[in-house]
């Protein structure tokens, strides 16, 4: 299970393992196959929610048409990617290895992040863990002796 914690570039590289063809129009290599279609591809790994969170980033659209994929659209799904209007030949030339590449950045942002955020967070804990030792230790030297009732 992947948590706020997990450092996710101990689970491996965010990407894409193989395309489900069981999932694919039935009617490819016929006369009516469509020209276009969601192609279902399996991650690597189950994605973190960060990842999930950047796949579906309203610039990915744009960027990809800027790379010169219009209309194409990325949906995570479970361990799964759906990749809409599409076909296995664009694929093929050239659009999974710019998805290979994305999903790459993607995971290098994420990790990124994560070890920011860990420095952060270990930092702010010896913070407390001092401010808490003094304060123990002040609370330490108050005496409630009846003869003296001065600091040790």
């Amino acid at each position: 299970m992947i948590t706020a914690e997990t450092d996710v570039s101990t689970l491996g590289p965010f990407a894409i393992d193989h395309v489900v063809a069981s999932e694919l129009p039935a009617s490819l290599g016929t006369s009516g196959a469509p020209e276009r279609y969601v192609v279902t591809a399996v991650f690597t790994r189950r994605p973190d929610p960060l990842e999930l969170e950047m796949l579906a980033a309203a610039g990915l659209a744009e960027q990809l048409a800027a790379d010169g994929y219009p209309g194409i659209t990325l949906m995570a799904a479970d361990r799964r990617l759906l990749i809409g209007n599409t076909n296995l030949l664009e694929l093929e030339s050239g659009l999974a290895q710019r998805i290979g590449e994305i999903l790459a950045e993607i995971g290098t942002q994420v990790a990124t992040l994560r070890r920011t955020r860990d420095l952060e967070r270990a930092r702010l804990a010896e913070q407390e863990s001092d401010r808490a030792a003094a304060i123990v230790k002040l609370a330490n030297r108050i005496s409630f002796d009846p003869h003296s009732s001065t600091y040790r």
